[in-house]
C-alpha cells in the first residue's frame, strides 16, 4: 500500500501503524512547516525544484475562455494559512514541546467559511489568514475540524478581509480516470500562489496520514509539495477535491481528497449542527477466493463474500454478526470474495466505501449467510475508537501521579514519543503488541501504563523496569481507565491514612505504597521536577 506525506512543511505524518511501512512513506502536503531560523537558511531553489507555475503567466498562455474565467476566480478564492502550534508532550504529559510555526494552503467556500486541512492548524495557538495580493494577514478562528478526513473550516471576523471574495462552488462527481485536474495553493518556493497541472491516476481507498483513517482518495500526477496542502483542485469552474498529501518515496504522485468526502462533512454538519465523524465498522474479515472456504461454508457457486472472523465487543454490530458469518452484501450492493464492490465502470472500491457514505446512528443493512441459511439484518452504525487510540490531536494527554510514579493513557502518540516514523521497532514491544491487536471491550476502556518513576525515598527500591508496562489492577480491582484509577486511589488514601494501595502490574508483578508516605511526598516530588499539577 502507498504511504502519504502531508503536505506541510514541518508535519511528516504517519500512515496506519497497522501497515507501518506504509506510514513510513506518507507525508502531509501541509504546509512549510519550519522554524524561522531554519526559514532563513533555507538554500535557494533551482530551476527543477520548482515544477508550479503562477497564475497570472498561465493565464498569458491560456486559450480557453473557460479555463481562464475558472482561474482569474481561483485568484480570489485561494488564501495563504499561517499557524503557530504548541504541540503536546505525551512522554512528559505535563508539559508542551516547543512551539513551531507552519503555512498552508485554503479556499473560499459558503457561508463565508474558509476550508483548510486539519493537520495545518493542529495544536493551533494562532492562526492567520491572508489573501492572495493582499500583505495583511487576518486573525482566523476554528469553527469545525474534521480529523479522520483531514478537514477544517475557520471563519475570519473581520469584515475587511471578505471584500471582493468570491466563494468557489463543488463539482457534483469525482474525476475519472485520465481526466486533467489543477491544484493551486502556496507550495514552498515562492509567497505567489502558483499552479501545477495534472491527470487522474486512480481512485482508491486509501489511509489518510494525519488520522490513519481509510477514506476515498484521488491519486494524481501533479506536483504536490510542502504548502499545498488545503489548497483546491480545480476542474473546470468548479472544486472537485482538495490536495492533503504525497508519496514520499516516489515522484510525481500526490493525493487529493475527493468532493465525496468534503461534501460528507458539510452535509454532517448542516444535518447535526456538528461533526460527528464518519462510522466504523468495527468487524475483522477475510476474502473467500479460495473455493474451499466457499464450500466449506455452504455457499452456492454464485454467491460471493467476504467472511467474518471477529467484532469487536463495543461495537454494535456485535449484536448482529457473528464469527464464521458470510457477508455477501451491504445495503444490496454485492461484495466480491477478494472484498470490493463496483463504483464505475471498470472501477472497484473496498466494500468500506459503502460504509463512509453513512453518519453515525445510520441504519446500514447486511446480506448474509450463516450455517447455509441467507439472512437480511440490520444494524445501526457507531463510531467507537480503538482501544488504542489512533490519533490524540487536539487533545492533552491524561495523567496521575502517585508516589512519583507516573501513570498515563496507552495511545499511538504515546509510541510516537519513541520514533515518529519507526515507532514500530523502538516502542516497548509489550506496547506495541497492544496498539495493533487489542480489541475495545467497553466504551471508555482505556490501558494504563506506568509512564515512568520520578525518583524519591518513597518509591526507593522500586525500579525503572517498571516503566512502559501496564496496569491491571488496584487492590485487585481491574482499572478501566483513568477516571476510575483516580477514584479507587482517592477512596483508599482518604478513607484510611495508614493503608496501603496496591498496584497489580503486568506478568503478575505489584507495587505496594503506602498512602499516609505517598501524601507527604506529593508537594516535595512536583517541585523537585518543576510539575505543577499531579493529575491532568
Amino acid at each position: 500500500m502507498e504511504e502519504s506525506v502531508q503536505l506541510e512543511n514541518d508535519a511528516v505524518s504517519l500512515t496506519d501503524v497497522l501497515v507501518p511501512l506504509i506510514r513510513d512513506q506518507l507525508d502531509l502536503d501541509d504546509s512549510v512547516q519550519v522554524d524561522n531560523e531554519q526559514e532563513q537558511q533555507l538554500p535557494p531553489l533551482s530551476k527543477q525544484q520548482l515544477p508550479t507555475k503562477t497564475v497570472r503567466s498561465l493565464l498569458k498562455t491560456e486559450t480557453d475562455p473557460d479555463a481562464i474565467e475558472s482561474l482569474e476566480l481561483v485568484l480570489n478564492s485561494v488564501v495563504k494559512v499561517f499557524c503557530t502550534k504548541i504541540p503536546c508532550n505525551f512522554y512528559l504529559p505535563w508539559q508542551m514541546k516547543r512551539q513551531t510555526t507552519s503555512s498552508s494552503s485554503g479556499f473560499i467556500i459558503k457561508n463565508r467559511w474558509v476550508l483548510s486541512n486539519a493537520h495545518a492548524v493542529t495544536n493551533a495557538s494562532s492562526i492567520r489568514i491572508r489573501k492572495h495580493g493582499d500583505a495583511a494577514k487576518y486573525p482566523a478562528r476554528i469553527l469545525y475540524i474534521a480529523h479522520e478526513c483531514d478537514l477544517v473550516i475557520m471563519t475570519v471576523d473581520d469584515n475587511k478581509f471578505w471584500i471582493n471574495l468570491e466563494s468557489l462552488t463543488f463539482s457534483d462527481d469525482v474525476p475519472r480516470l485520465q481526466e486533467s485536474i489543477t491544484i493551486v495553493g502556496f507550495p514552498i518556493g515562492g509567497d505567489n500562489l502558483s499552479v501545477t497541472k495534472g491527470i487522474v491516476s486512480r481512485v482508491v481507498m486509501s489511509i489518510y496520514a494525519h488520522s490513519i483513517e481509510t477514506l476515498l482518495t484521488i491519486q494524481i500526477d501533479a506536483a504536490t509539495n510542502p504548502g499545498n496542502s488545503g489548497g483546491p483542485a480545480i476542474q473546470g469552474k468548479h472544486v472537485v477535491g482538495m490536495a492533503f498529501q504525497n508519496q514520499s518515496q516516489a515522484q510525481s504522485i500526490g493525493y487529493i481528497i475527493p468532493v465525496s468526502v468534503i461534501k460528507h462533512v458539510l452535509d454532517d454538519i448542516e444535518l447535526h449542527n456538528k461533526y460527528t465523524a464518519f462510522p466504523k465498522m468495527r468487524f475483522y474479515y477475510q476474502s473467500m477466493e479460495n473455493v474451499s472456504y466457499r464450500e466449506y461454508l455452504k455457499l452456492n457457486k454464485d454467491q460471493h463474500g467476504i467472511l467474518v472472523t471477529s467484532v469487536e465487543p463495543a461495537c454494535v454490530l456485535s449484536k448482529v454478526l457473528k464469527k464464521d458469518d458470510v457477508i455477501t452484501a451491504i445495503d444490496n450492493v454485492p461484495i466480491a470474495d477478494d472484498g470490493t464492490i463496483y463504483f464505475r465502470r471498470g472501477e472497484r472500491l473496498n466494500f468500506k466505501y459503502l460504509e463512509k457514505l453513512k453518519f453515525v446512528d445510520d441504519t446500514i443493512t447486511f446480506t448474509i449467510i450463516r450455517q447455509g441459511r441467507e439472512l437480511t439484518l440490520t444494524s445501526p452504525l457507531d463510531n467507537n475508537p480503538t482501544l488504542v487510540p489512533l490519533h490524540s490531536h487536539d487533545k492533552h494527554p491524561e495523567y496521575l501521579i502517585y508516589a512519583g510514579i507516573v501513570f498515563t493513557v496507552l495511545t499511538r502518540f504515546y509510541l510516537y514519543e519513541f520514533g515518529k516514523r519507526d515507532w514500530h521497532h523502538k516502542a516497548p514491544t509489550n506496547l506495541i503488541n497492544l496498539a495493533l491487536h487489542s480489541r475495545l471491550q467497553e466504551i471508555n476502556q482505556q490501558i494504563i501504563i506506568i509512564n515512568q518513576i520520578l525518583v524519591d525515598d518513597v518509591n526507593h527500591g522500586i525500579t525503572a523496569d517498571f516503566a512502559n508496562c501496564v496496569l491491571k489492577t488496584v487492590n485487585d480491582i481491574e482499572i478501566q481507565n483513568m477516571k476510575h484509577l483516580a477514584e479507587l486511589i482517592d477512596k483508599i488514601s482518604n478513607d484510611d491514612d495508614d493503608s496501603y494501595i496496591r498496584f497489580g502490574i503486568e506478568r503478575n508483578r505489584f507495587i505496594v505504597i503506602s498512602c499516609k508516605r505517598a501524601k507527604q511526598s506529593e508537594a516535595r516530588i512536583l517541585k523537585q521536577n518543576s510539575i505543577a499539577q499531579p493529575r491532568s
